[in-house]
């Protein structure tokens, strides 16, 4: 039994590959790729997503022709977890979202509560099993989608950066979780990861995807990781000004069961400040608490003006969400580009993002990775107080991880104050002047919310009225 690819070829980007290789049940083999390069177009067609298929070659599961399963065969043999959860969710909460997948499968109903619950249990998220999915943090939808994979029963999974938003301690317990349940139930895995260090205990073989896939062993994939960084420029971190950008005051603000209490702080304009903590600590809703989209207590201090008497909050941070596809506007990359930033070089800027083939493209046929790019550089023109940046670097193999924090770091030299949001504490360590740890702030009580609900979605509404009219 295996997953078997024989000269097969596919298309990506006016390019073509060709892959061979073999995976049986029990091994863990992984992808290996700049962003951009097919990965994640690759495991579509694996997982029969994708109209067009395999141009050439043979593609078998278990010796049988994909092109002779079922739908429902297909499903019982290999799953895939997408890398942006979002657009493989289709229900209201997780547990809705498990049975819906045991539902397409005709598993028993007698048989579904058993294995919801061991999926839930597995990834640790029974407390989230009846939140709704919009609420919960990129971390914790992960973990979400994964459970999905799992409650299928698969013989092969195919797992697309599947810890790219969770913390290290989340993420090395669940890799030893699965690594258990692999041996226990003979599954086999393959993976797409650009934390490379974090799995090569694990991984038994990378795929190099090039023009012709290359197989390297764990040497030769730590010696090509070395290489890489060793050329990377060594980034500067310059003391930022004296003048104050942003003052929290004794703020409190609600993030599910728990709360988060940070005491005073005085941040400076021309800052690269680093936000940290555990999946679902917060994180994201501290910068939706900035943007007087979330209740809180205490006080929010933009330029020395308190932000409750801001009626314009967009007038002062620009917000590159977490997930790109939220916030473009545009049918094409250089119109996006263009929102805003009617100055600036739209040639040279796609240049320098690898973007220059995809002018005319429409931002949501890019690769995560891609539109990830995209969505930092459109913001990085606009000239704003303070830049507020969620999960930059996911998807992004090191060399564009290193350019992306290397223009943010850029943008907070012109004056900007530039808080970001990852899990990436390298290279948070690398470029930022000071990181803040959520976890030190963290509170087990939740607070009632002060704000009626209606007056938060009111004044949201208001500002981004404004926000547009500003463009």
């Amino acid at each position: 039994m295996s997953l078997q690819l024989t000269d097969c070829q596919f298309a990506c980007d006016h390019q073509t590959i060709t892959a061979s290789f073999e995976l049986h049940p029990g091994e863990t083999k992984a992808i290996y790729g700049p962003s951009g390069s097919g990965k994640s177009t690759l495991f579509r067609i694996l997982a029969g997503l994708s109209q067009e298929g395999f141009l050439s070659g043979s593609y078998t599961i278990d010796a049988h022709s994909i092109d002779d399963l079922s739908i429902r065969t297909r499903a019982t043999l290999i799953s895939l977890m997408f890398q942006n959860p979002d657009t493989q969710f289709c229900m209201h909460t997780p547990r809705e979202e498990l049975l819906f997948c045991l539902e397409n499968r005709e598993i028993a109903p007698k048989d579904m509560p058993q294995r919801v619950e061991d999926a839930l249990s597995f990834c640790e998220i029974e407390a989230l099993a009846d939140q709704p999915l919009r609420t919960l943090s990129g971390g914790q939808k992960q973990l979400v989608a994964l459970a999905c994979c799992l409650v299928m029963e698969s013989r092969y999974l195919l797992l697309d950066e599947p810890f790219a938003n969770l913390d290290h301690q989340t993420r090395k317990q669940l890799i030893q979780k699965l690594r258990q349940l692999q041996r226990t139930h003979n599954i086999g895995i393959l993976l797409i990861d650009h934390q490379v260090s974090y799995v090569t205990d694990w991984v038994e073989q990378w795929l190099m995807i090039e023009a012709q896939f290359l197989s390297l062993d764990q040497e030769a994939i730590l010696a090509l990781e070395n290489a890489i960084t060793n050329r990377l420029p060594v980034p500067s971190i310059e003391e930022p000004a004296s003048k104050e950008a942003l003052v929290l005051e004794d703020l409190r603000f609600s993030a599910g069961s728990h709360s988060i209490h940070l005491p005073t702080f005085h941040l400076p304009a021309g800052g690269l400040i680093g936000i940290t903590g555990k999946s679902g600590i917060g994180k994201s809703t501290f910068l939706n608490v900035l943007l007087h989209d979330h209740p809180y207590q205490g006080v929010v201090r933009v330029n020395q003006k308190n932000i409750a008497t801001v009626k314009q909050a967009f007038t002062q941070m620009s917000w590159i969400m977490q997930n790109p596809q939220d916030q473009f506007i545009a049918t094409t990359v250089a119109d996006e580009l263009r929102v805003g930033n009617q100055d600036i070089s739209i040639e040279s800027c796609l240049a320098q993002l690898h973007l220059d083939e995809k002018s005319h493209t429409s931002p949501f046929l890019l690769s995560q990775g891609q539109q990830r790019r995209l969505a930092v550089a459109s913001f990085l023109f606009r000239p704003v107080p303070i830049l507020l940046v969620d999960e930059p670097t996911y998807g992004q193999d090191l060399e564009q991880a290193w350019q992306i924090m290397q223009m943010l770091a850029d943008k907070a030299k012109s004056g900007t104050l530039v808080l970001i949001v990852s899990h990436d504490t390298e290279l948070l360590q690398a470029f930022c002047s000071q990181i803040i740890d959520f976890n030190l702030y963290l509170t087990e009580d939740a607070y009632e919310n002060t704000q009626p609900k209606r007056q938060v979605i009111r004044d949201f509404s208001t500002r981004i009225g404004h926000f547009f009219s500003n463009k």
